[in-house]
């Protein structure tokens, strides 16, 4: 109930906005109209899951340094410094070829990182060693959160109206925002759900099965993400 109570207001309250937005609103702050754009609509909806898909890179990926693995927070944040810097460089690069080989291609490449990146992450366990359990996988996340990250921005913002383009890069980085917050109370959920099953409460190998269903469950937004990228339109260039 702690999740749900707060999830349903908000989808309420989401709701009264879309109507009021629709209905009432003389100069409505978010023109429903801009989501008949196909390229918003599909660009934003995966948008969301990616949110979700970083949010357990980083976040999940940390407490599994600390919990299981017993590393300190200075060491597990030097643990991921490689994947940072490998997001930094691979998204300069998507950003530069984004023109050429349009959205789809660089979506579906960085789909396969997350489905085969959090697959292998999912094996960690309280034995696991970092450079085998942990860089290894999360340097190929961070080559999909690279890869997709600058190309699903320019999907949701492309094709827009020039008067419209701050709305909807707005929207777009609301989107990506939303779905973090949302996706970290469910996979959080989720993972609190699988550990408590396990025997040993709060030991390292009852929290290593908790996360590695969170990593499961992110491989699974992963092929998502994929799948939806079909709506796109196909001469969709960035």
């Amino acid at each position: 109930m702690l999740v749900v109570g707060p999830a349903g207001a908000g989808l309420l309250l989401l709701v009264v906005f879309t109507v009021v937005e629709a209905r009432f609103a003389a100069q409505p702050m978010m023109p429903l109209r801009l989501f008949r754009i196909r390229g918003v609509a599909v660009g934003n909806a995966m948008l969301l899951l990616f949110g979700a898909i970083a949010i357990a890179m980083w976040y999940f990926t940390s407490l599994l340094l600390q919990n299981v693995l017993g590393y300190s927070a200075l060491q597990a944040g030097l643990g991921q410094t490689p994947a940072a810097v490998t997001f930094m460089v691979i998204a300069r690069w998507a950003a530069a070829v984004l023109p050429r080989t349009g959205v789809r291609p660089l979506v579906l490449a960085g789909s396969g990182c997350f489905l085969a990146g959090f697959g292998w992450l999912a094996q960690a366990h309280a034995d696991s060693g970092y450079v085998t359990s942990v860089l290894g996988p999360t340097l190929l996340i961070a080559v999909g959160i690279g890869l997709t990250f600058p190309t699903l921005m320019a999907a949701a913002t492309a094709d827009v109206p020039e008067g419209d383009a701050g709305i909807i890069a707005g929207l777009a980085n609301t989107a990506s925002q939303v779905g973090g917050s949302v996706g970290l109370a469910v996979l959080a959920t989720a993972a609190s759900a699988r550990t408590r099953m396990e025997a040993g409460g709060q030991s390292p190998a009852a929290l290593a099965a908790g996360y590695d269903r969170v990593f499961l469950i992110t491989a699974g937004l992963g092929l998502a993400i994929a799948v939806i990228s079909v709506l796109l339109p196909r001469n969709r260039r960035g």
